[in-house]
Protein backbone atom coordinates (compact mmCIF):
# COMPACT_ATOMS: atom_id res chain seq x y z
CA UNK A 1 0.00 0.00 0.00
CA UNK A 2 1.51 3.25 -0.51
CA UNK A 3 2.79 5.40 1.59
CA UNK A 4 0.74 7.92 3.28
CA UNK A 5 1.09 9.96 6.67
CA UNK A 6 3.02 8.19 9.55
CA UNK A 7 2.10 7.33 12.91
CA UNK A 8 5.52 6.78 15.03
CA UNK A 9 4.13 3.59 17.59
CA UNK A 10 4.05 -0.13 17.53
CA UNK A 11 0.52 0.08 18.97
CA UNK A 12 -2.47 -0.94 16.90
CA UNK A 13 -5.18 0.38 19.68
CA UNK A 14 -3.81 3.75 19.10
CA UNK A 15 -3.72 3.33 15.10
CA UNK A 16 -7.05 1.30 13.90
CA UNK A 17 -9.86 2.88 13.65
CA UNK A 18 -9.14 6.52 14.75
CA UNK A 19 -6.68 7.48 12.12
CA UNK A 20 -6.88 8.70 8.46
CA UNK A 21 -7.01 5.26 6.21
CA UNK A 22 -3.42 6.43 4.47
CA UNK A 23 -1.94 6.47 7.53
CA UNK A 24 1.58 4.40 8.55
CA UNK A 25 3.13 3.05 11.56
CA UNK A 26 6.35 3.94 11.97
CA UNK A 27 8.76 1.17 12.98
CA UNK A 28 11.99 2.48 12.22
CA UNK A 29 13.65 5.13 9.93
CA UNK A 30 13.48 2.46 7.22
CA UNK A 31 10.61 0.37 8.41
CA UNK A 32 6.64 1.02 8.28
CA UNK A 33 3.40 -1.38 8.25
CA UNK A 34 -0.41 0.10 7.27
CA UNK A 35 -3.74 -1.84 7.67
CA UNK A 36 -4.35 -2.73 4.41
CA UNK A 37 -1.32 -5.05 4.20
CA UNK A 38 -2.44 -7.75 6.92
CA UNK A 39 -6.08 -9.93 6.31
CA UNK A 40 -6.53 -9.49 10.16
CA UNK A 41 -6.09 -5.73 10.61
CA UNK A 42 -8.18 -5.91 7.49
CA UNK A 43 -11.15 -7.59 8.83
CA UNK A 44 -10.74 -5.49 12.06
CA UNK A 45 -11.06 -2.12 10.15
CA UNK A 46 -13.57 -3.51 8.37
CA UNK A 47 -15.50 -4.73 11.58
CA UNK A 48 -15.05 -0.94 13.04
CA UNK A 49 -16.30 0.85 9.86
CA UNK A 50 -19.06 -1.19 9.40
CA UNK A 51 -20.61 -0.40 13.15
CA UNK A 52 -19.81 3.65 12.85
CA UNK A 53 -22.09 5.33 10.26
CA UNK A 54 -21.18 8.33 10.20
CA UNK A 55 -17.10 8.32 10.47
CA UNK A 56 -15.06 11.31 9.50
CA UNK A 57 -12.42 9.19 8.17
CA UNK A 58 -14.11 6.84 5.47
CA UNK A 59 -16.18 10.17 4.66
CA UNK A 60 -13.06 11.85 3.94
CA UNK A 61 -11.98 8.73 1.53
CA UNK A 62 -15.11 8.45 -0.32
CA UNK A 63 -15.25 12.61 -0.91
CA UNK A 64 -11.83 12.53 -2.21
CA UNK A 65 -12.95 9.84 -4.74
CA UNK A 66 -15.97 10.70 -5.73
CA UNK A 67 -14.52 14.14 -6.80
CA UNK A 68 -12.85 12.49 -9.83
CA UNK A 69 -16.24 12.04 -11.37
CA UNK A 70 -15.88 16.11 -12.31
CA UNK A 71 -13.18 14.99 -14.00
CA UNK A 72 -13.54 14.12 -17.81
CA UNK A 73 -11.94 11.42 -19.60
CA UNK A 74 -12.30 10.83 -23.55
CA UNK A 75 -11.50 7.20 -24.83
CA UNK A 76 -11.05 6.65 -28.27
CA UNK A 77 -10.52 3.46 -30.48
CA UNK A 78 -11.04 2.84 -33.92
CA UNK A 79 -14.85 3.35 -34.04
CA UNK A 80 -15.47 6.12 -32.05
CA UNK A 81 -15.00 8.49 -29.01
CA UNK A 82 -16.43 8.33 -26.02
CA UNK A 83 -16.97 10.37 -22.72
CA UNK A 84 -15.97 8.91 -19.40
CA UNK A 85 -14.76 10.44 -16.38
CA UNK A 86 -11.40 9.26 -14.16
CA UNK A 87 -13.34 7.42 -11.47
CA UNK A 88 -14.76 5.26 -14.04
CA UNK A 89 -11.78 4.51 -15.32
CA UNK A 90 -10.32 3.53 -11.93
CA UNK A 91 -13.56 1.25 -11.15
CA UNK A 92 -13.04 -0.61 -14.74
CA UNK A 93 -8.91 -1.34 -13.92
CA UNK A 94 -10.09 -2.21 -10.40
CA UNK A 95 -12.63 -5.37 -12.57
CA UNK A 96 -10.04 -7.89 -12.97
CA UNK A 97 -11.40 -9.37 -16.20
CA UNK A 98 -12.51 -5.27 -17.70
CA UNK A 99 -8.40 -5.65 -16.95
CA UNK A 100 -6.87 -8.23 -18.43
CA UNK A 101 -8.84 -6.72 -21.76
CA UNK A 102 -6.87 -3.78 -21.88
CA UNK A 103 -3.76 -5.53 -22.05
CA UNK A 104 -5.14 -8.59 -24.25
CA UNK A 105 -6.89 -6.94 -27.17
CA UNK A 106 -4.89 -6.01 -30.64
CA UNK A 107 -6.68 -2.43 -30.97
CA UNK A 108 -5.40 -0.40 -28.28
CA UNK A 109 -7.88 1.98 -26.95
CA UNK A 110 -6.32 5.45 -26.23
CA UNK A 111 -7.34 8.28 -23.97
CA UNK A 112 -7.26 11.83 -23.33
CA UNK A 113 -7.74 14.69 -20.34
CA UNK A 114 -7.70 17.50 -22.85
CA UNK A 115 -11.28 16.83 -24.77
CA UNK A 116 -12.46 15.11 -28.05
CA UNK A 117 -9.47 15.97 -30.30
CA UNK A 118 -6.76 14.66 -28.62
CA UNK A 119 -4.36 14.55 -27.84
CA UNK A 120 -4.34 10.62 -26.94
CA UNK A 121 -2.36 8.85 -25.07
CA UNK A 122 -2.44 4.52 -25.27
CA UNK A 123 -4.49 3.32 -21.86
CA UNK A 124 -1.85 0.71 -21.31
CA UNK A 125 0.45 3.22 -21.29
CA UNK A 126 -1.12 3.79 -18.01
CA UNK A 127 -0.16 7.71 -17.67
CA UNK A 128 -3.69 8.26 -16.03
CA UNK A 129 -2.99 6.31 -12.86
CA UNK A 130 -1.73 8.11 -9.93
CA UNK A 131 -0.43 5.38 -7.51
CA UNK A 132 -2.12 7.07 -3.96
CA UNK A 133 -5.51 7.21 -5.65
CA UNK A 134 -5.28 4.16 -6.66
CA UNK A 135 -4.22 2.92 -3.11
CA UNK A 136 -7.19 5.00 -1.77
CA UNK A 137 -9.53 3.22 -4.34
CA UNK A 138 -8.36 -0.45 -3.05
CA UNK A 139 -8.60 0.77 0.66
CA UNK A 140 -12.40 1.70 0.26
CA UNK A 141 -13.12 -1.64 -1.55
CA UNK A 142 -11.68 -3.50 1.58
CA UNK A 143 -13.61 -1.84 3.72
CA UNK A 144 -16.67 -2.67 1.64
CA UNK A 145 -15.95 -6.45 1.80
CA UNK A 146 -14.92 -6.54 -2.03
CA UNK A 147 -11.41 -6.83 -2.39
CA UNK A 148 -8.69 -9.93 -1.72
CA UNK A 149 -6.78 -9.40 1.34
CA UNK A 150 -2.90 -10.06 1.77
CA UNK A 151 -0.93 -11.88 4.21
CA UNK A 152 1.33 -9.76 6.96
CA UNK A 153 3.90 -7.67 4.93
CA UNK A 154 6.14 -4.52 6.06
CA UNK A 155 6.71 -1.53 3.90
CA UNK A 156 10.19 -0.39 3.34
CA UNK A 157 12.88 1.46 2.31
CA UNK A 158 15.99 -0.09 2.57
CA UNK A 159 18.63 1.26 -0.29
CA UNK A 160 20.57 -1.20 -2.11
CA UNK A 161 23.43 -1.25 -3.86
CA UNK A 162 22.14 -2.92 -7.70
CA UNK A 163 24.39 -4.23 -10.27
CA UNK A 164 23.96 -6.12 -13.93
CA UNK A 165 26.45 -8.29 -15.05
CA UNK A 166 26.86 -7.12 -18.79
CA UNK A 167 27.06 -3.09 -16.95
CA UNK A 168 30.50 -1.81 -15.11
CA UNK A 169 28.58 0.47 -13.30
CA UNK A 170 27.22 0.36 -9.35
CA UNK A 171 24.08 2.21 -8.73
CA UNK A 172 23.43 3.09 -5.54
CA UNK A 173 19.74 5.51 -5.81
CA UNK A 174 18.23 2.93 -8.11
CA UNK A 175 16.79 -0.29 -6.74
CA UNK A 176 15.36 -0.40 -2.79
CA UNK A 177 13.22 -3.78 -0.47
CA UNK A 178 10.13 -2.05 -1.27
CA UNK A 179 8.34 -4.64 1.40
CA UNK A 180 9.43 -8.02 2.91
CA UNK A 181 7.61 -10.59 3.95
CA UNK A 182 7.75 -13.75 5.46
CA UNK A 183 8.65 -15.59 1.57
CA UNK A 184 10.63 -12.84 -0.11
CA UNK A 185 11.26 -9.37 -1.12
CA UNK A 186 9.66 -6.86 -3.55
CA UNK A 187 12.30 -4.81 -4.77
CA UNK A 188 11.44 -0.96 -6.00
CA UNK A 189 13.49 -0.19 -9.10
CA UNK A 190 13.49 3.62 -10.21
CA UNK A 191 13.91 3.60 -13.69
CA UNK A 192 12.01 2.13 -16.11
CA UNK A 193 14.55 1.85 -18.25
CA UNK A 194 16.74 -0.97 -16.24
CA UNK A 195 12.96 -3.46 -17.44
CA UNK A 196 15.04 -3.75 -20.50
CA UNK A 197 18.61 -3.63 -19.35
CA UNK A 198 17.55 -6.42 -17.18
CA UNK A 199 16.20 -9.00 -19.81
CA UNK A 200 19.52 -8.47 -22.10
CA UNK A 201 21.15 -10.00 -18.76
CA UNK A 202 21.82 -12.79 -17.33
CA UNK A 203 22.09 -12.21 -13.48
CA UNK A 204 21.64 -8.91 -11.03
CA UNK A 205 24.04 -8.60 -8.50
CA UNK A 206 22.60 -7.19 -5.03
CA UNK A 207 24.34 -5.72 -2.09
CA UNK A 208 21.86 -5.73 0.65
CA UNK A 209 22.59 -4.32 4.42
CA UNK A 210 22.29 -7.79 5.87
CA UNK A 211 24.09 -7.54 8.65
CA UNK A 212 22.57 -4.21 9.64
CA UNK A 213 19.48 -6.60 10.60
CA UNK A 214 21.20 -10.01 11.47
CA UNK A 215 22.41 -8.66 14.58
CA UNK A 216 18.85 -7.94 15.86
CA UNK A 217 17.68 -11.70 15.56
CA UNK A 218 17.39 -12.59 18.82
CA UNK A 219 15.93 -9.28 20.42
CA UNK A 220 12.52 -8.77 21.16
CA UNK A 221 10.11 -6.46 18.86
CA UNK A 222 10.62 -3.26 20.53
CA UNK A 223 14.49 -3.31 21.18
CA UNK A 224 14.52 -4.54 17.29
CA UNK A 225 13.03 -1.54 16.06
CA UNK A 226 14.98 0.48 18.79
CA UNK A 227 18.24 -0.61 17.57
CA UNK A 228 17.76 -0.56 14.16
CA UNK A 229 16.87 3.28 14.93
CA UNK A 230 19.79 3.95 16.96
CA UNK A 231 22.23 2.23 14.44
CA UNK A 232 20.73 3.87 11.19
CA UNK A 233 24.06 4.83 9.10
CA UNK A 234 24.67 1.33 7.19
CA UNK A 235 28.28 0.86 6.38
CA UNK A 236 29.43 -0.58 3.42
CA UNK A 237 30.71 -3.38 5.82
CA UNK A 238 26.96 -4.33 6.56
CA UNK A 239 26.38 -5.22 2.88
CA UNK A 240 26.29 -8.40 1.39
CA UNK A 241 26.32 -9.54 -2.21
CA UNK A 242 23.56 -11.73 -3.51
CA UNK A 243 22.67 -12.67 -7.16
CA UNK A 244 19.22 -13.29 -8.59
CA UNK A 245 19.09 -14.45 -11.92
CA UNK A 246 17.55 -11.93 -14.49
CA UNK A 247 14.91 -14.19 -15.57
CA UNK A 248 13.08 -13.73 -12.33
CA UNK A 249 11.26 -11.10 -14.57
CA UNK A 250 9.08 -13.51 -16.03
CA UNK A 251 8.16 -15.41 -12.82
CA UNK A 252 5.70 -14.22 -9.99
CA UNK A 253 3.47 -12.14 -12.27
CA UNK A 254 6.47 -9.50 -12.73
CA UNK A 255 6.56 -8.79 -16.21
CA UNK A 256 2.72 -8.45 -15.86
CA UNK A 257 2.94 -5.86 -13.42
CA UNK A 258 6.29 -3.73 -14.51
CA UNK A 259 4.39 -3.01 -17.59
CA UNK A 260 1.15 -1.84 -15.64
CA UNK A 261 3.12 0.15 -13.74
CA UNK A 262 2.05 3.86 -13.86
CA UNK A 263 5.46 5.84 -13.48
CA UNK A 264 9.01 5.92 -14.33
CA UNK A 265 9.30 2.77 -11.91
CA UNK A 266 8.34 -0.54 -11.48
CA UNK A 267 8.68 -3.80 -9.06
CA UNK A 268 10.00 -7.03 -8.69
CA UNK A 269 9.06 -9.78 -6.73
CA UNK A 270 11.43 -12.67 -5.38
CA UNK A 271 11.19 -15.40 -2.73
CA UNK A 272 14.67 -15.18 -0.63
CA UNK A 273 15.21 -18.63 -1.79
CA UNK A 274 16.03 -16.98 -5.31
CA UNK A 275 18.59 -14.50 -3.94
CA UNK A 276 22.00 -16.76 -4.11
CA UNK A 277 24.54 -15.96 -1.95
CA UNK A 278 27.79 -14.77 -3.27
CA UNK A 279 31.45 -15.10 -0.97
CA UNK A 280 29.47 -15.98 2.12
CA UNK A 281 27.22 -18.47 3.39
CA UNK A 282 24.32 -15.96 4.82
CA UNK A 283 20.46 -17.15 3.31
CA UNK A 284 18.28 -14.17 4.07
CA UNK A 285 15.03 -16.14 4.76
CA UNK A 286 16.97 -16.86 7.90
CA UNK A 287 17.47 -13.23 8.83
CA UNK A 288 14.14 -11.51 7.55
CA UNK A 289 11.96 -14.51 7.33
CA UNK A 290 11.99 -14.19 11.14
CA UNK A 291 11.79 -10.55 11.60
CA UNK A 292 8.84 -10.26 9.99
CA UNK A 293 7.08 -13.37 11.64
CA UNK A 294 7.93 -11.75 15.34
CA UNK A 295 6.71 -8.45 14.19
CA UNK A 296 3.28 -10.07 12.84
CA UNK A 297 3.32 -12.17 16.20
CA UNK A 298 3.43 -8.82 18.22
CA UNK A 299 0.79 -6.91 16.58
CA UNK A 300 -1.64 -10.28 16.60
CA UNK A 301 -0.96 -10.10 20.60
CA UNK A 302 -1.88 -5.68 19.99
CA UNK A 303 -4.82 -7.27 17.42
CA UNK A 304 -6.31 -8.96 20.36
CA UNK A 305 -5.98 -5.74 23.01
CA UNK A 306 -7.67 -3.70 20.06
CA UNK A 307 -10.99 -5.85 19.83
CA UNK A 308 -11.12 -6.63 23.79
CA UNK A 309 -10.90 -2.57 24.22
CA UNK A 310 -13.80 -2.09 21.43
CA UNK A 311 -16.26 -4.91 22.95
CA UNK A 312 -15.67 -3.09 26.62
CA UNK A 313 -16.70 0.35 24.96
CA UNK A 314 -19.75 -1.24 23.53
CA UNK A 315 -20.45 -2.46 26.58
CA UNK A 316 -19.71 0.93 28.59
Amino acid sequence: MSTGPIMRSLSLKDYLGSRDLTEHLKLTSELTFHWANWDQTCLAQRKHYKNFNNNFHLIRLNQTLQELKQKPVWLCNKIKVMKSDLYSLYESYLDSRLRLTWFERKDEILFSFEGEQGPYYTLTSMKWLDNELYSQFVMRKILLEQYTLRSFRLNANIPLVFKLDNDVHEYEDKVQIHQLSEVGFIFKIKDKNFLNKIKNSATLELKIPVRHYKRVGMMNVEDTFKNLDEHQQVLSSDQMLFKLESRIINFYGNMNNAKRSSEEEFYIFARYEDLIPHGHETELKKIFAPLVEKTKNYFATSLEEFEVDKNIEKIA
